[in-house]
């Protein structure tokens, strides 16, 4: 994992954390939409206690770029000007501006405005509890937020297209970008938590399978560098801060 700071030139390039489903979100929305890019790992946590590095011991280079630490960040220099676009929503709706062949919203302004709607949903509804399932270690408190996920999960599944073979239909769009990250990671609500998608969701269940397969996740299934565990096993180790609360992350602090 890189703490050098990188070259920026004309050319995007992609901060990350091989971790991270936000990173993972503008990752996917890069390959699909064909962008030619640099990926940069950055060194935000500590390699010898898998705690995240706090604000002040992050690289001074990268909170020149992004000054609340965190990632994905996009940047590139033109002329005599860096810039930088950080938030993964705002990222990838940059790169629809940056980049408008192969669009991954809908044209169709009411089209848009309902897929930005699911997006948002996802973003305020299930990503916080995503985490708080995780963190709180009260059994009762788990059962709850568990209740909490299904119930979300059973909204998405109302919506999800019942042919797909993507969330909207046919065509691979910004929604699966968005939401495909989390789906990944069901596995670690199964292991941790011991529960997944429920048994009346198999429209998501299929939806996730077949988009998952898709070639521009797939090339984002990288885990850390010089590791021989497998990308879920290295997933998996990575999660067990949240599950034990241990982790020190922005994310495990907000969603508490």
């Amino acid at each position: 994992m890189a703490v050098e700071a990188p070259v920026i030139g004309r050319q995007l390039t992609l901060l990350s954390a091989w971790f991270c489903p936000f990173a993972q979100r503008t990752w996917i929305a890069l390959n699909e939409k064909g962008i030619k890019y640099t990926l940069h790992e950055v060194a935000i946590k500590n390699p010898k206690t898998g705690l995240w590095n706090q604000l002040d011991q992050k690289p001074k280079w990268f909170l020149k770029l992004n000054p609340l630490g965190k990632v994905p960040t996009l940047a590139c220099t033109e002329g005599v000007t860096t810039h930088s676009v950080y938030e993964s929503n705002i990222c990838n709706e940059f790169l629809e501006d940056y980049h408008p062949d192969h669009p991954l919203f809908s044209t169709q302004p009411f089209q848009k405005a309902w897929e930005r709607t699911i997006i948002d949903h996802f973003n305020s509804k299930f990503v916080p509890l995503f985490y708080r399932v995780l963190v709180r270690q009260d059994k009762g408190q788990q059962q709850e937020v568990a209740k909490e996920i299904q119930d979300q999960l059973r909204w998405l599944e109302q919506h999800v297209d019942s042919k797909g073979p993507y969330f909207m239909g046919q065509e691979f769009s910004m929604v699966d970008v968005a939401l495909l990250p989390w789906f990944i990671r069901i596995f670690i609500l199964e292991h941790y938590r011991g529960f997944g998608l429920p048994r009346d969701c198999q429209k998501l269940v299929a939806w996730s399978a077949r988009a998952t397969k898709r070639q521009s996740v797939q090339d984002t299934f990288i885990g850390a560098e010089g590791t021989k565990a497998s990308y879920e096993d290295q997933l998996l180790e990575h999660y067990s801060r949240y599950a034990d609360a241990s982790a020190n992350s922005t994310s495990a602090r907000d969603f508490r």
